[in-house]
Order: structure tokens, then sequence, then C-alpha cells
């Protein structure tokens, strides 16, 4: 079967009883209408007019008036000129109406109810459950058929229907695994509001190709568990594209734990955050980042507590509070950008609270995070909602070094922030240089002036994307690193340039010191070898 048009085909009795006595019609789900598909209002305005014409009916008011069945606009209850109080007999009746809206008025002229037709535009997928909500704060409620949709929503009750007037907002949903989203508004239609006649809604989906797991593993496998989103009551801040700090509201953690209250003391070694949550088994050893203010810098971690990070090896240069502040893990989650938006997808499916901050958003009505456009993934673009009021711009702490150039930012003003170019590479280390974990390893530049190069007393050493020295324990046979490629100027060198650089390395009792020169270009797969002698002449 499908939607009746014809008024030929409501059939009094089978497809239709009417109850003159009580002013009420029913629509029955037999012969050739089919609940999920239903009935046009003109038909049924038209299948009245015919039956009106014989005596069996025309002794009673006629139940329903049409306004205008373009836009459909009817109206039961009144002829155009009196009230009659004619109404469908039951909410089951009301599911079978299609392509319209109305409202219904009692016999004394007082409406009732009023329903908007929404009419969804664009191909869903198959057995898709679309969703609406009839105001920003209201839970979500299903639309009563899957697939497409044409339905009356009831927007206003009076006091004996509801009690509610909802005709101001409206918001439809389509959100189905391994598709795109889609959610539209008022605003798509050019309306400023909902009534008796009919919306249409943009809501379509496609193949979403960047999704890279099912729903089991998102909710219970690495690194899709150790991905959270955080909708602040106040500004994150950061330095992005440059030394000036930008704003966001949401953070997206990839095993990382930010937060905008840090609060610390001149020369003490605690940073305090009322707002907590910190996990104490995942961060020492780590690394705090500061990110706005004289304390700004990145420091060791030595320990935590829900609430305190204690760092080791410096002291906190000033006295500050409210900072934006971001620990990392000594072996940080490793999540490719697909990954990270397969785990907010999945979130954004959820009838639940997904805010990992104080406060609470619901995923299933939450606005959308993120979108890719070809292989960059853009956060914010869709000015998403903060109900916390933080803002609406969204940063990622902890993406690979790798994607660093392949992620844009919408900040709290709307403007799309991109990092300088960082160049990215290993450092590949032999077996000898591994042993026992303790090797070492330094980066200096070699094409600055030469008392500031390799091999002179003021040698500097190369300092990576976050301007930490690219320096340390050969930790495993690969270790990554990043360069600002686009903002590097240590020692008086000029940006965007390549940088011919010499890595020393060494592991006593183990292997024997190596030098290797290089250089670093505007790249993400920079590699240097090194390769050592055993060195069996070393007297411990």
């Amino acid at each position: 079967m499908a939607k009746i048009t014809d008024k030929d085909d409501l059939n009094v009795g089978t497809e239709i009883t009417i109850n003159t006595a009580a002013s009420t019609f029913t629509l029955v789900a037999a012969g050739n209408l089919v609940a999920k598909d239903g009935v046009t209002l003109q038909a049924l305005y038209s299948k009245f007019v015919d039956l009106w014409t014989t005596s069996t009916y025309n002794k009673y008011e006629f139940p329903m008036y049409a306004i205008d069945a373009l836009s459909g606009q009817f109206q039961f209850g009144t002829d155009g000129q009196t009230f009659s109080g004619w109404k469908p007999a039951d909410d089951t009746t009301r599911q079978m109406l299609r392509d319209g809206g109305w409202s219904e008025f009692s016999s004394a002229g007082v409406l009732n109810r009023q329903y908007v037709g929404i009419v969804s535009l664009g191909e869903v997928s198959a057995a898709a459950q679309l969703y609406y909500q009839r105001a920003s704060t209201d839970a979500a409620t299903d639309f009563t058929f899957d697939d497409e949709v044409n339905e009356g929503i009831q927007v206003f009750g009076d006091a004996s229907n509801g009690n509610f007037d909802k005709r101001t907002f409206f918001k439809g949903f389509v959100r189905e695994y391994g598709k795109l989203y889609t959610d539209s508004v008022l605003a798509d239609t050019g309306k400023t509001g909902t009534g008796a006649y009919i919306v249409n809604l943009l809501l379509s989906n496609a193949d979403d190709l960047k999704i890279t797991a099912d729903d089991t593993d998102v909710s219970t496998l690495s690194p899709y568990t150790e991905i959270g989103v955080k909708y602040f009551d106040g500004a994150y801040s950061k330095d992005v594209d440059s030394t000036t700090d930008r704003n966001f509201g949401i953070v997206i953690d990839v095993g990382t734990h930010s937060g905008i209250d840090g609060a610390m003391s001149s020369g003490g070694t605690v940073l305090t955050s009322a707002d907590g949550g910190i996990d104490t088994s995942d961060y020492d050893g780590g690394t705090l980042t500061i990110h706005e203010g004289t304390s700004a810098g990145v420091y060791t971690i030595a320990s935590t507590t829900a609430t305190t990070v204690t760092i080791t090896g410096s002291t906190f240069p000033a006295t500050t509070s409210g900072s934006s502040f971001t620990l990392q893990r000594a072996s940080p989650v490793v999540a490719t950008l697909a990954q990270i938006y397969t785990k907010v997808q999945y979130l954004l499916r959820q009838n639940s609270n997904i805010n990992t901050a104080s406060g609470t958003v619901t995923g299933r009505t939450a606005d959308l995070l993120l979108n890719f456009v070809g292989d960059t993934l853009i956060c914010g673009f869709y000015t998403p909602g903060n109900p916390n009021g933080g803002g609406s711009g969204v940063m990622i702490e902890g993406i690979r070094d790798d994607d660093l150039n392949t992620i844009t930012f919408y900040d709290n003003l709307g403007t799309a922030r991109l990092y300088p170019f960082a160049a990215a590479g290993t450092i590949n280390s032999n077996a000898v240089l591994t042993a026992g974990g303790t090797g070492y390893y330094r980066m200096y530049f070699t094409d600055l002036s030469s008392s500031d190069d390799y091999g002179f007393a003021g040698a500097v050493t190369v300092n990576d994307a976050d301007g930490n020295p690219i320096q340390g324990t050969i930790s495993g046979a690969s270790i990554s690193f990043t360069f600002d490629y686009d903002g590097n100027v240590q020692g008086g060198r000029s940006s965007g340039t390549d940088a011919d650089v010499t890595i020393v390395a060494g592991n006593p009792g183990s292997a024997k010191p190596v030098v290797v020169q290089g250089t670093i270009t505007r790249s993400k797969g920079i590699s240097f070898s090194l390769v050592a002698e055993q060195d069996r002449a070393y007297l411990a």
C-alpha cells in the first residue's frame, strides 16, 4: 500500500468510522489504509465533502475546514463560519494524517490543540529513526514511524490538552550509525515558528566513510574509551595560530585531562583544580601544560590526586588562578582523527549525559561538533551550542603530531584557527642504543652562526613544535618528534626554511657514541636513523 491521496480509497466502516453523536472520526489501519503510510488531509476533507452531500450526514455540522491544501492548512471543529467541536477520536488517528497541519476547536470556538505538519526533505537510510525537539531544552522524542517523516506533531494544547505552547522552536535530527548526521531547525525553512501548516525539515543522510568502528568496539576498546568531551562554563584559552590566546568552550580530550581553573602559588609545586575529576592512575610521570599567564609552560608531573597536580624538577614562577591547563600521560593515547571523530559521533547518539565536566549535556540533542572536509577534520564549524556557557569553540587535546596540520579549530568568535605547519618525523635507533632503556639522544642545529652550531660551546638544542627540547632517553626503537617549521626562530634562524640538524646519541656500556646529520624539511615523513656500534671497551 501507499499513502492514500484519493478520497475513494477511504471507505466508511473499513478505513474510517464516523461517530456523529460524539462528533469524532476514527482512522483504521485496514483495507487500503496502512498506518505508516497514512492519508492526506486533503483526501480526508474531500471524503467529508462527498459524505455531506447525503442526508445521512448533512443533518450534522460539517467536520472540518480547508484553508489551503497546498500549504497544508486545515481546521477541525469548524466549517469556517460556525464551530462544532468535531475532532479526531484519538492520537492513533492523528498519527495517520499526512501532508498538513491542523487546529482543533471546541464547539465554543476555543482552540484546544494545534499540530504542525512536519515533512522531511531528502532520503534517509532504511529504517532510520528520526526524532525531534519542540523546545531547545526538551528531551528528544522519536517520530511515530521510521524512515522519512510526514506527521502532525502537537505544538499547542490548552489546559485540558497538555497545557503547553511550543510554537517558537522545532528541531529535527537524523543520526544513524555509519551515516552522516543532519539536524534541521526552523531557520533552515525560513520560518520563525510552527503552526497549523506544513514545515519542511532538511533531513537526509549518506554513508559516513570516516567511521572506523562499531558501537561495541567504541564503548569497550581503546583508544575510544579514552576520549571524552568537556563543555566548560568558562573559556579554555591557549595559543594556536599565534602567541595570542584563543578561547574555546568545548574541549575533546584524547587521553588527556583539560581544565580551566588551574591555581598555583609562586615558588610552589602544586596546581589545584576545584573542578577536579583527575584520574590518579594516568598522569604520574607525564606532563602538565599551562596554556596561559606568567606560569605558562610545560612541567613534569610527579603525582596527582583528583584535584591536585604536583610537579617535579621546577616550581611555578607566579601566583595565578583560573588558568587553562592540560595533563598528558607519560605514554600518550594514540588516536587517529577518524577514531576521534568516530567516538564523538557515537556520543552524539547517546540519550545520556556526555559531558565529563560539570553540567549535563545530553548527547542525542547536542549540536554537531566535528565534520570532515576531505581528510581535514573541522572542529566547531556548526557553532555548537554550549549549555554551560563557555562558548561554542571546539578544541581537541592529545592529537597525534602527524595530524597537527590536518585539523582546523573554530574558536568562540567563530574564527578558524590552524596550527603553524609542524614538520614531523621519527628518530630510529638500533638495538645497542635501545638496550636497557638507558640510551640518550639530543638534536642540535647546524645551520646557525658557527658559535651556536653543534660542535661549539653555544650549540642550540632544537625545540619541538611545543617548545620542548628534542632530547631525552631512548625509550624505544622509534621516537617521534615535531618541529615548528613556520614559526621556529631559535638562534636567529629564519622561520619557514629547512633546518640542518645533528643528532647525537649513545648508551654507556652498550653503544658507542654516534653522530648523524640531516635536514628537517616541510614534511610529515622525516626519518633519521641512529646506528651505533656495540661498545665493548667501556669500563663502568
